[in-house]
């Protein structure tokens, strides 16, 4: 049986390689949001082909380290 879609709460799976658009949803921004964090150095990546997708694992870093930050204000 297909699962719906990748499983994005499951922190013990952080080198799942997501797409750009799921990982947009994960972090609850826009599309254009997401790649100025890309480009910018903010995540990291992964080129697969034409195809770039970003690692779970990574994705939980940048929120943790954004909520370490807005304690530290």
């Amino acid at each position: 049986m297909h699962a719906a879609g990748p499983d994005l709460a499951d922190p013990d799976d952080y080198l799942r390689l997501v797409p750009r658009p799921e990982a947009a949803r994960f972090l609850s921004v826009s599309r254009g949001s997401l790649y100025d964090l890309l480009v910018t150095g903010q995540l990291a990546s992964v080129h697969i082909g034409r195809s770039r997708r970003i690692p779970l694992g990574e994705l939980h870093r940048y929120i943790r380290e954004r909520l370490e930050r807005e304690r530290c204000k």
